[in-house]
This record gives C-alpha cells, sequence and structure tokens, in this order.
C-alpha cells in the first residue's frame, strides 16, 4: 500500500472507531436519562403511559451502549476496527511520534480493567435475555456502576481524542444533543398527557 492508501485506511477506520464511541455516548446519555434516579421519579407516569415504546427503548439503547464500546474496545484486532488495530496501523506506519504514541497506549491501559468489567456486563445480560436479567442486575454481576459506564465512555473519548490531535492535530465533536432532546421528548409527552 502507498503511503496515501495507508492514510486513507487509517482515517476510516479512525472515523469508524469515533461513530462507535459517539454512538454509545449519545445511547448512554438516553439510557440514564430513562433510568437515574433523579429523572425517573418526574417521568415514569409519562413512561407508564407509553410502556410498549420506553420498555423497548431502554433496552435498545443499553444493548447500544455495550455493543458500540464493544465494537471500539474489543482487543481482537483480527479482520476488525477498533483501537487496538488503530494502534497497530500507527505503529507499523509510523504515523504519529512513538513518545505520543506510549503516551496514548499506556492512558489505554488505564481503562483495561473497566472494559473488563463491561465484557463480564455485556456477557451477562445477553446470556440471561430470555431470563430476564435486567441491566439492574447486570450491573451488581459485574461489579460495576453506571458511573463507571460512563467513565469508561468518556475515558475512550479522551483516548481517540488524543490520537486525532497526535496525527493532525484534529478534535471532533462527540456530544450531538441527545441529553436535551430526550428531555425535550419526555417534556413534550408530560405536556400531552396533562391536558
Amino acid at each position: 500500500m502507498s503511503t496515501s492508501e495507508i492514510k486513507a485506511k487509517f482515517e476510516q477506520d479512525l472515523n469508524r472507531v469515533k461513530d462507535a464511541l459517539v454512538a454509545a455516548n449519545e445511547h448512554y446519555n438516553i439510557w440514564y436519562i430513562y433510568k437515574n434516579k433523579d429523572d425517573r421519579p418526574k417521568y415514569v407516569s409519562v413512561m407508564n403511559r407509553y410502556l410498549g415504546f420506553f420498555r423497548a427503548s431502554i433496552s435498545a439503547h443499553f444493548t447500544a451502549i455495550l455493543l458500540n464500546l464493544s465494537k471500539a474496545l474489543d482487543k481482537n484486532t483480527d479482520k476488525r476496527t477498533n483501537i487496538y488495530s488503530l494502534l497497530q496501523l500507527i505503529e507499523e506506519h509510523n504515523l504519529i511520534q512513538s513518545s505520543k504514541l506510549e503516551e496514548i497506549k499506556n492512558r489505554l491501559n488505564g481503562i483495561k480493567e473497566l472494559f473488563k468489567k463491561v465484557q463480564i456486563l455485556r456477557n451477562n445480560y445477553f446470556a440471561h435475555l430470555s431470563a430476564k436479567l435486567d441491566s439492574e442486575e447486570s450491573f451488581k454481576r459485574a461489579e460495576m456502576s453506571p458511573n463507571d459506564l460512563k467513565k469508561l465512555i468518556d475515558s475512550s473519548i479522551d483516548v481517540l481524542r488524543s490520537i486525532y490531535y497526535a496525527y493532525n492535530r484534529g478534535d471532533f465533536a462527540f456530544d450531538y444533543g441527545s441529553k436535551k432532546d430526550t428531555y425535550s421528548l419526555l417534556n413534550g409527552l408530560l405536556k400531552i398527557n396533562k391536558t
């Protein structure tokens, strides 16, 4: 492969990993609003009114969080695009300074334990879908909290931002308004259902 082909592949892969982490963040924001103890009491009546939608939505967003984090962080690099395959390309083709690469690897090493817990969470959640094991029970089995999940998402995004910056001094937006939109939806439903 020529240098331009290598860079094109790297940039395409970089954007794929970014898309997965952005999606994980967006799905987390929505799921967390539905589930957290501060917001849920305010919206529980409207969520119960549209139970079919919200039951499916809560499950779908939680599933999407786990799948997108797995896409971005699962260490298997065989024919997959993830943060580890990006590091492999960087190393093989000297796409960023070696000192920056070492910093990035160290930061990534700092979140490995959290991702191992996500794998336990994911495996418990998917393995027990038929037994109706919910996200709360899955968190207990993984010895993890929703805040740990958010920490992993944020830390992963920070690692990816470091790669972007070291590669081309670039950055990316990762919050596209899912919190604001979800609150608007829920508040709109509350308003409609009060009349």
